[in-house]
């Protein structure tokens, strides 16, 4: 509330003040002048009465709902006393005639009472219920009936006695009607007065409470000179009726004021012993019993409002004692609830996971849980007295007293830091921090601190994972592009040369059929060993998969460069690699593309070198060959380019499915679709040797139709025959991509009849994050059609944890380069259970392919990887033997690697 509000109350107050002394000493000071007596005091009758009405108006339009019907009906009130007041004026000094008693001016004095009387009863209905209600309407009895046996003694007996009760004048019912609203008044006032639970503040019920008095009082004055026909108009009673209703307009004022100060309306709840109030009642009934004792004459009537009150009193004991047993019961079950309360707060503390401690407000320690004690290193009685920043390292200290300063200020704050403990361990936290308060106001800070050391680590290694090859620790594809296009660029600015070598592993594959993959990837493991001595510190080698990899020899001065790594290579890699007893010889085939002789596009460059390590391949072997544009017709990849859009028209594409297991229950729980080219002249060709091709011709998109609408039509035909079980489909990023992807996909379910919830469509990461709003779109429009999502070899491209709970994804498949090396790496133990985890906290199911040992299923299971895909229970087989193999139920239990058939 502004300070200027608090400067108003007492010049207000001051003006109620002056202005009853004003109208006091003006008709004393005219008192033998009628005329000038009678306007002066009707005018500032009227005045008065108009500025109280404006005060409770304007006090009613800026009340708070609970409020405003009462200030209304004040206000009306009010008003009525003003039109009383313009009458009176206008009879007395426009018509210079006496005022009618009764008249119109009494009509409009009694509905002021009627109006109060409303406000009160609606204000005691709305905040009084059950025995408090009972209790303050028998203390407003008590005094009525003390106050009604005073005004019959005094005033009433006299009016009545003067005439029989059948002769009475209509000045005399008047005269009693306002002695009776008098004590409606004062009975208004005492239901204020006596209010325990208050919904206004204490110094707006005192001045509405004495406000009413005094016009009780002036009123009464007004009544008894009436009967002793001594009044006339600006007697010693009319400035008291102003004065009371100022009093009251004043109060309005006040609530005004108070009404967002939260200070002042909280106090105006809050129960305080008020010893008046308390003795008040009995009071009454005491001087009512003195005063029977001292006036022995018409005994009657005071024994008679002695007696009522005193039974008054006696129900008004048996109210309190009942209340209080209520009270005394609530109190229990309080008790109670807040021991049960501060039971689970110390619960909730004590065993949560994180380190709690609450601090004062200057940042010191005040208590901790457990959690705090282990991390950081100290007891509690320890901790106590601490700085809460005395154990973030030091760069980070201002960062945390701005957070403090931010929460002081009622605002959580939530920031990661990292801690030292009293035992010199460093530990990642992620900082919470949370103002206490206690009715409204900031006493302490809870700091919450969650250990996030092992996520952060996990953290680093996926994104070391997603630019680096799991198995050789190189670079992997989209790294490897990345640096390409930055050399590109380079080269271009500065005018230099660089060369790409594509090099492929001579007779891998059988080196894999006949050793095992396990001897596979230590021989790759043993030839990135040698790539990276062959070149220069600042050359650029990486893996693209498979036996794949590449190299960028950069800031070359010329060509002849080139040659003399790739012969170094050559050299290095004719030495036989010894690997778990095998002396293994792997030659490599090299391709070269030079920039910018060959091409000045990255894409190109790439492609040209893979052309001339192809025709290596296809001439002997073992030796480097720069891309030379007269060979590119005779290239493998070429004739592949060539005939591949033709074997969908001649129906040399075919489906091969590889099961995936539920190791945990010993079933097949679905299947994934592979394609295979059975082509006329050179045999089965693996989908790695000709899908570049179809994604570098636009192929891959008819081709991928083909393969979804196939898929379906066999999961269609495996459920007519009962075997529920998915088909997983593998998308290109150029499908994916398609403007009418999503269409396609709803006609081909469609004409296939089969249930969507059977189809399990495959992307990559790449895929994921290459468009992620895009992406987003597209998988909820999928996932409407009702098939459902996983990403394939998870773990092996670029991804972001950050949005990888928004993709309406249901399975990860962990990669094979992770799966292979269960056992030899505790680290890549570490990152599958990791992913499992992942998986697992997001909603998701996790699979794990190139399963091909006993002992790396069992460690799955260890970690709560149930679903598997592999050698050890099926290589991909066609549709005609995975129904064989369906039709027996127990072809997996025990992890045989074998299968019927």
């Amino acid at each position: 509330m502004p300070r200027q509000a608090h400067n108003w109350k007492p010049l207000l107050l001051s003006f109620i003040v002056l202005f009853t002394i004003f109208y006091y000493v003006w008709i004393n000071v005219w008192s033998d002048n009628d005329l000038l007596r009678t306007l002066g005091g009707n005018m500032l009758s009227v005045s008065g009465s108009f500025i109280a009405t404006c005060w409770l108006f304007n006090t009613w339009k800026h009340s708070r709902d609970r409020h405003r019907i009462f200030w209304l009906l004040i206000s009306l009130g009010s008003l009525c006393y003003l039109i009383a007041e313009m009458i009176w004026m206008y009879y007395e000094n426009i018509q210079h005639v006496a005022v009618p008693f009764p008249g119109y001016s009494d009509l409009f004095y009694m509905l002021q009472v009627f109006f109060y009387m409303a406000a009160f009863f609606y204000k005691l209905n709305h905040d009084k219920k059950g025995f408090p209600m009972i209790r303050l309407v028998l203390d407003i009895l008590i005094i009525m009936t003390v106050l009604c046996t005073f005004s019959w003694h005094f005033l009433l007996r006299s009016m009545f006695g003067a005439e029989g009760p059948g002769e009475l004048s209509a000045t005399t019912l008047l005269s009693v009607a306002y002695a009776v609203t008098d004590l409606g008044l004062v009975a208004g006032a005492a239901s204020l007065y006596f209010s325990i639970q208050r919904t206004l503040s204490n110094r707006v019920i005192i001045m509405i409470t004495l406000g009413l008095l005094v016009q009780v009082f002036g009123d009464t004055l007004f009544l008894y000179l009436i009967s002793m026909d001594e009044y006339y108009s600006g007697s010693r009673s009319d400035p008291l009726f102003i004065a009371g209703l100022l009093l009251v307009g004043f109060a309005g004022i006040l609530h005004k004021t108070e009404n967002g100060d939260p200070a002042l309306v909280s106090e105006a709840n809050v129960p305080r012993i008020d010893f008046a109030r308390l003795l008040l009642p009995y009071v009454g009934i005491v001087a009512l019993f003195l005063f029977m004792t001292t006036r022995p004459d018409r005994m009657y009537v005071l024994a008679i409002g002695t007696g009522i009150a005193i039974l008054l009193v006696l129900a008004r004991q048996l109210i309190i004692l009942l209340e209080n047993h209520r009270l005394v019961r609530s109190l229990y079950d309080k008790t109670q609830e807040l021991a049960t309360s501060e039971n689970r707060y110390k619960s909730i503390v004590e065993y949560h996971p994180d380190a709690i401690v609450s601090l004062s407000l200057d940042g010191r320690i005040e208590s901790a849980n457990p959690e705090a004690v282990r991390l950081y290193g100290l007891s509690e009685q320890e901790l106590i007295g601490y700085r809460a920043c005395s154990f973030i390292t030091d760069d980070q200290v201002p960062i945390a007293y701005d957070y403090i300063e931010k929460v002081k200020q009622g605002e959580p704050q939530i920031y990661e830091t990292t801690i030292c403990s009293h035992m010199g361990e460093f530990f990642h936290v992620r900082m919470t921090y949370i103002p206490i308060l206690v009715n409204d106001k900031i006493v302490g800070i809870y700091s919450i601190a969650k250990d996030i050391t092992e996520n952060r680590l996990n953290e680093e290694k996926i994104k070391f994972l997603a630019y680096h090859d799991p198995l050789t620790g190189l670079m992997n594809r989209a790294a490897f592009e990345d640096w390409l296009s930055d050399t590109v660029n380079s080269a271009r600015s500065q005018h230099e040369i660089f060369s790409i070598l594509f090099i492929d592993l001579d007779r891998f594959k059988n080196i894999n059929d006949t050793l095992g993959h396990d001897v596979g990837d230590h021989l790759l493991r043993s030839v990135a060993q040698r790539l990276q001595r062959c070149v220069r510190e600042n050359d650029i080698i990486a893996r693209l998969g498979g036996d794949e990899f590449t190299l960028i020899l950069r800031h070359m001065r010329e060509e002849n460069e080139a040659a003399t790594v790739a012969q170094r290579i050559l050299d290095s890699m004719s030495e036989p690699h010894y690997i778990n007893g095998f002396e293994i010889m792997a030659t490599p085939s090299i391709g070269i593309a030079v920039y910018p002789g060959d091409d000045d596009s990255a894409v190109t460059l790439m492609k040209k070198a893979d052309i001339a390590m192809y025709q290596v391949k296809q001439n002997g072997k073992g030796h480097y060959r720069f891309y030379n544009e007269n060979d590119q017709l005779y290239s493998k990849k070429l004739m592949l380019e060539k005939e591949l859009g033709q074997a969908l028209y001649r129906n040399e594409l075919v489906l091969h499915y590889q099961p995936q297991i539920d190791a945990a229950q010993g079933k097949v729980i679905g299947v994934e679709a592979l394609i295979r080219w059975k082509h006329a002249e050179m045999g089965m060709i693996m989908p790695g040797d000709f899908i570049p091709v179809a994604e570098e011709t636009g192929l891959i998109i008819p081709i991928g139709e083909w393969v979804l609408r196939e898929a379906c039509m066999q999961a269609k035909r495996w459920q007519d025959e009962g075997y529920l079980i998915k088909i997983g489909v593998n998308l290109s990023a150029q499908q994916f991509e398609q403007e009418h992807f999503i269409a396609t996909v709803a006609r081909i379910l469609q004409q296939t009849g089969v249930d969507p919830a059977y189809i399990d469509l495959e992307i990559t990461e790449s895929m994921a994050m290459s468009n992620i709003n895009n992406v987003i779109i597209k998988l909820k429009a999928l996932k409407q059609l009702g098939v459902s999502i996983s990403i394939d070899d998870f773990g092996t491209g670029y991804s972001s944890l950050a949005y990888l709970e928004n993709f309406p994804v249901d399975k990860l498949k962990i990669a094979r380069e992770f799966t292979s090396r269960l056992g030899s790496s505790q680290a890549n133990h570490l990152i599958i259970s990791s992913i499992v985890n992942l998986a697992r906290n997001l909603n998701m199911n996790v699979i794990a392919e190139g399963v091909e040992s006993n002992e790396q299923a069992t460690m799955l299971q260890q970690i709560h990887c149930h679903e598997m895909q592999g050698y050890l229970f099926s290589k991909p087989v066609s549709a005609v033997d995975m129904e064989k193999m369906l039709r027996l139920s127990a072809f997996v239990t025990n992890f045989t690697g074998e299968h019927p058939g």
